[in-house]
């Protein structure tokens, strides 16, 4: 075979290269990112990972044939490591904001949340959401909490915490008065390990939609959307929200 043969070779069996490479990285294991330590969305249950957000996800991979490992990460760097390409989606009772879109994308929501504070049982100065003025308030950092407690709570003293489980630590020893916080976490755990030593403080703060994290222009997105939309309409949707919440509301 000469040089030209060779040549002409090299360059029909370029586009194949390429295409292969192409079709094995529209296969490859998806990286998802998640605040682990949040139940009743994702904690961990002996060698593996539990929880709401990880069992909507679980089906929406299942959807999509797509093989995936669960990567665990503080909140605060859940969308800096989407950005950097370090994660390909988020799935952690992550509140479409605004301020979020602008530099990811979101699916369609799978789940209504919102905000709720919490108190010590003893503490009897705090009976509504008017009483957290001036009052020293702990949360997770990176969180909507954060911008909550700074935009609507007059005079509070904020005080940013690694994680929810420090905030609620925190609580518990008198470091803090309050704790806002996503209301289905904060509500398992004052019916759980908190039953008895905190109340919540109604009404609830702020409602919002939980959706999937996504890189800005990822095709996962509409892929996405298309599974759950059909979690919905077949009540497997409904069904999660039932076991995990008691409620089918989505």
């Amino acid at each position: 075979m000469n040089r030209r043969q060779l040549l002409q070779l090299g360059l029909a069996a370029g586009p194949a290269i390429v295409l292969s490479r192409a079709v094995r990285a529209a296969d490859a294991e998806l990286v998802v990112g998640s605040n682990v330590g949040a139940p009743p969305f994702a904690f961990k249950q002996g060698d593996s990972y539990s929880g709401f957000d990880v069992e909507v996800w679980s089906e929406v991979a299942k959807g999509l044939n797509r093989k995936w490992r669960l990567q665990p990460m503080e909140f605060g760097a859940l969308i800096p490591a989407l950005q950097t390409h370090n994660l390909d989606v988020i799935v952690s009772q992550l509140f479409i904001k605004p301020e979020r879109q602008q530099v990811i994308d979101f699916s369609t929501p799978y789940y209504k949340s919102g905000l709720i504070a919490l108190t010590r049982m003893d503490n009897t100065s705090i009976r509504t959401p008017a009483d957290l003025a001036g009052k020293r308030i702990g949360t997770e950092t990176g969180t909507v909490a954060v911008n909550y407690i700074k935009d609507h709570i007059k005079d509070a003293t904020l005080e940013q915490l690694p994680s929810i489980n420090n905030a609620l630590l925190a609580l518990e020893a008198g470091r803090t008065d309050v704790v806002v916080y996503d209301k289905p976490q904060l509500l398992y755990y004052a019916n759980t390990a908190g039953k008895n030593k905190v109340r919540v403080i109604l009404p609830a703060l702020e409602g919002l939609d939980v959706g999937m994290g996504f890189q800005k222009g990822s095709p996962l997105v509409a892929a996405a959307n298309v599974q759950l939309a059909a979690m919905k309409a077949d009540g497997r949707l409904a069904a999660l929200n039932r076991k995990w919440f008691g409620e089918a509301s989505s």
